[in-house]
This record gives structure tokens, C-alpha cells and sequence, in this order.
């Protein structure tokens, strides 16, 4: 017989409002992974599959910046699944939107310590200046596989870096499993 996958959960809700703008020129996490985008403590099997989206508005400075954004095991400066290129990212920037989805595979699981290994990919977009042809941009990240301890709770955190003042406000996060 043929696997079936049903979409499990618990579907951890959303904020209900947007989160403040982050705003400084170092690394700040986008959310707050075991708030929003949890992995409980054993629930990772080898195989699991994860899917993080979350989306949001950003500013840019006059002049011309850089991003980075980092998907993590944990806490900011958590276990890093792979750091993106840096980006150029347009000047003068208003309220733009983005969107960002990351999928994190389990490879294996072992006891307890950072014994389990995971791999994720995924990407961000965001739109450009108004009227401007090409000047959206995106960035790819991940890739890096990661030992982890999935024996504890734990979750999902991205952090960002803007090289020049700017603001990001992330307006939604979730998790959920796909198998």
C-alpha cells in the first residue's frame, strides 16, 4: 500500500498582530522560533519533513544596503541550517512586502545531545521599487546540514541583517508538519 501524508499538526496560530520593526544594522531574529515556529521535543523522526512560512513589510535606507538572513536550530544564534548570500537589496524602500518559506528535513535521530541531523532549503522574496522593472529581489538559503538535539523542544528562528538602517516587521509566522 502506498504512504499516505496528511498535513498534522498542532498548527501553532499565528501573532494576531504584527511584531514590532526590527531595526538595527546587526543580526535580530524575525520571530521568536519557540513561540511561533516550534519542534517539540521527540516529534522529529527521521524523514519529517517541516514547513516554516512567514511574511511581512520592509523599509530601506536612501542608500544602498545588503541582507542577510539566517535560518536557525533554536534561539538566535542557534545552529545555522545555512546562511544566505549577501543581497543587494534597492534604495528607498516603503512598506514593501515579502514573503519567505523554508523547509527543513530530519535525516536521522539519535539520543539525546546533538545526536539528530536536519537539512533545509528555502527562499525569501521581496518586491522592488515601484514601477521598476527588476528591481524586485530574492535570496536562496540553507543547505548546510545541521546536527541538532530533537530530543528537546526547540524551533525555528531567522534572523536578518541589514547592512544600512531599514526595518523589517514580520506580520505572520507558522510551522507545520507535511508527513
Amino acid at each position: 500500500m502506498a504512504r499516505q501524508y496528511f498535513a498534522d499538526g498542532p498548527f501553532i496560530d499565528p501573532p494576531v498582530a504584527s511584531g514590532s520593526a526590527l531595526v538595527a544594522t546587526t543580526a535580530e531574529a524575525l520571530w521568536t522560533g519557540a513561540t511561533y515556529t516550534p519542534i517539540f521535543a521527540n516529534d522529529p523522526k527521521a524523514g519529517k519533513i517541516y514547513h516554516v512560512v512567514a511574511g511581512g513589510i520592509l523599509s530601506t535606507s536612501a542608500s544602498a544596503s545588503t541582507l542577510i538572513l539566517v535560518p536557525q536550530y533554536g534561539v538566535l544564534g542557534g545552529t545555522t541550517i545555512g546562511t544566505s548570500v549577501t543581497q543587494t537589496v534597492p534604495a528607498s524602500l516603503t512598506n514593501v512586502p515579502w514573503t519567505l518559506e523554508f523547509w527543513l528535513v530530519f535525516r536521522t535521530i539519535g539520543a539525546a545531545g546533538a545526536n539528530s541531523t536536519c537539512i533545509g532549503t528555502g527562499y525569501f522574496v521581496s518586491a522592488g521599487t515601484a514601477a521598476t522593472a527588476g528591481s524586485a529581489f530574492s535570496l536562496a538559503f540553507g543547505g548546510t546540514s545541521a546536527s541538532v538535539d530533537a530530543t528537546i523542544n526547540s524551533g525555528i528562528t531567522f534572523s536578518k541583517t541589514l547592512s544600512v538602517a531599514g526595518s523589517f516587521t514580520t506580520q505572520y509566522a507558522f510551522i507545520h508538519s507535511l508527513n
